[in-house]
């Protein structure tokens, strides 16, 4: 994603090792596509909408030139998915899920 004059790479990324679970949408930016810095982790699992992992999504730039992420959390042991929509001006810090539900299905 290209914002403010940054690119924003946005990937799933274990960092207690290359094994599976664990993960979390690590962040890096770039200015040139060439060098990049890995930022702190952007979304990980927290309470209550993505306790049990932070999976598949997408960053885009809607009118206005408002960024936003879209990603799936898990809630619960049985798997049970749930959208999120994190928001963070800056995209250089931890990212919140906000407001006050998540899109839910039956």
């Amino acid at each position: 994603m290209y914002y403010n004059g940054i690119y924003h790479l946005f990937y799933q990324y274990n960092p207690k090792g290359a094994v599976w679970g664990n993960i979390v949408w690590a962040h890096s930016v770039s200015k040139d596509l060439i060098n990049w810095k890995r930022l702190p982790n952007a979304i990980y699992p927290s309470k209550p909408f993505d306790k049990y992992g932070c999976w598949s999504g997408s960053a885009t730039i809607l009118p206005g030139n408002k960024p936003v992420i879209l990603y799936t959390g898990i809630v619960d042991e049985n798997n049970t998915q749930v959208q999120n929509t994190p928001s963070q001006p800056t995209y250089r810090t931890h990212i919140s899920v906000s407001g006050s539900s998540p899109i839910t299905t039956p």
